[in-house]
């Protein structure tokens, strides 16, 4: 196995952090975090204590995640270990679940949602189970955003497994990540669960009323912490006014999603929800539902 900061990799994914993102806030190029997670070079001394303070660890934690090693302990050892103590779970424990998570996220694209139910339904009954259990503070926290990531992502999984027809038990994991976001006060959370309920909404139960105020509560919700779903908010909230006929309240729509869109950067926690094709895309649609075939 290669050499490789593999605690380092899982601390930046533990605070919601690509490679371009933490390289955007750092100032360094996306291949220099490659090398430094790769065991390749080290950090700097200069910029040593700005890493510190992006990942949210003492100098002292960093320079253990700056450790090179070739064998690590297999996540599902540590995972299971928390299972029989979850008193104990820590850190580590939260970045090797989100590792999990991230696995399943990457097979999303690639397989069939069916074929991803148990696995992901099993991992989010642990996370829920650990954030319960977890010690009160900043690793309770990491796991509650956890736990509203995995609902979110459970209800999308059973959306598309059931071809958009079930929409009653795909709500109901978006509500459990909105109640977990609001009691978090995760804005970026609740924002993307609202924003996907909007999708069951208008593209599931074709209520373009209540899909309007999901998404329109979806952009005042995100719109401080991220410009990504802002604007995707925004450009769904432009859909619904179409479908409703109303054409200058689409345009604004669209206008506002192109403006935060056109913000967007790495660093956006939402960044991976974003494509350039997207505007284009949805406010083709809102033409067409507008009957402006120009």
């Amino acid at each position: 196995m290669a050499l490789k900061r593999h605690g380092l990799v899982r601390r930046r994914r533990a605070v919601g952090l690509t490679q371009e993102g933490l390289a955007e806030t750092l100032r360094v190029e996306r291949s220099t975090v490659a090398r430094w997670e790769s065991g390749k070079v080290a950090p700097q001394p200069w910029i040593r204590p700005q890493l510190a303070a992006v990942l949210q660890v003492t100098p002292d934690e960093l320079s253990e995640l700056l450790a090179v090693s070739s064998t690590e302990q297999p996540i599902a050892e540590r995972t299971e270990y928390a299972m029989r103590h979850p008193s104990r779970v820590d850190l580590s424990t939260v970045a090797e679940l989100r590792d999990s998570m991230n696995s399943l996220g990457e097979h999303y694209d690639r397989v069939p949602s069916a074929t991803l139910l148990a696995r992901a339904g099993e991992h989010a009954s642990k996370v829920a189970f650990l954030a319960g259990e977890a010690p009160p503070g900043r690793v309770q926290r990491e796991m509650r955003i956890l736990q509203a990531d995995a609902a979110s992502f459970m209800g999308q999984l059973v959306w598309d497994a059931s071809q958009r027809r079930d929409h009653v038990t795909a709500r109901s994991y978006y509500a459990q990540s909105v109640d977990v976001a609001r009691h978090l006060g995760d804005p970026n959370a609740e924002g993307h669960a609202l924003l996907r309920t909007c999708y069951v909404a208008l593209y599931g139960a074709s209520d373009y009323r209540e899909g309007l105020d999901l998404a329109l509560q979806a952009a005042r919700t995100a719109r401080h912490t991220s410009h990504v779903l802002t604007g995707l908010a925004m450009l769904h909230a432009a859909e619904a006014y179409a479908y409703l006929g109303q054409a200058s309240e689409c345009e604004r729509a669209l206008t506002g999603a192109e403006r935060y869109l056109g913000q967007a950067h790495g660093a956006d926690v939402a960044h991976d929800l974003f494509s350039p094709t997207h505007f284009g895309r949805l406010a083709g649609s809102c033409y067409l539902s507008l009957g402006d075939y120009a």
